[in-house]
């Protein structure tokens, strides 16, 4: 059963001039380490960077807000010829636990300037509402 959906779009231009003023500052807000490391030597990393704000955002939609979740709290992994992934920590992984969820899927896409990223969370009712 469906117990969770989010959407979100992010320009990958915009992006792009983020890094070009605050560089490492702003990846070391919105991503935890192992993002990091996977985005450090990609040539694309204004494109990727968007695709990976995105999904955060629509993970944080289909956590119904999630308070107390914070970027690092939320992780886009990619794995190369496999969809990517979300990994839950602290507070996300607990409201997820809370009202049932067992699994969430993501994909990201890129075009027109754009990123978009949809989030389902599956999983069986727990009866318990979002935190």
């Amino acid at each position: 059963m469906i117990l969770g959906l989010g959407i979100d779009l992010c320009s990958i231009e915009r992006m792009a001039a983020i890094l070009e003023r605050w560089g490492d500052r702003f990846e070391r807000r919105i991503l935890s380490a192992p993002e990091r490391v996977a985005l450090a030597n990609r040539t694309d990393r204004a494109t990727a960077l968007a695709g990976r704000f995105a999904a955060k955002e629509a993970t944080a939609k289909a956590l119904s807000g999630g308070r107390g979740v914070s970027w690092h709290h939320v992780q886009v992994l990619g794995r190369p010829h496999r969809p990517p992934e979300i990994r839950l920590l602290g507070p996300a992984r607990a409201s997820a636990d809370q009202v049932g969820v067992t699994h969430v899927h993501l994909s990201i896409t890129h075009d027109a300037g754009v990123a978009a990223a949809v989030v389902v969370m599956e999983g069986e009712p727990t009866g318990e509402p979002w935190p």
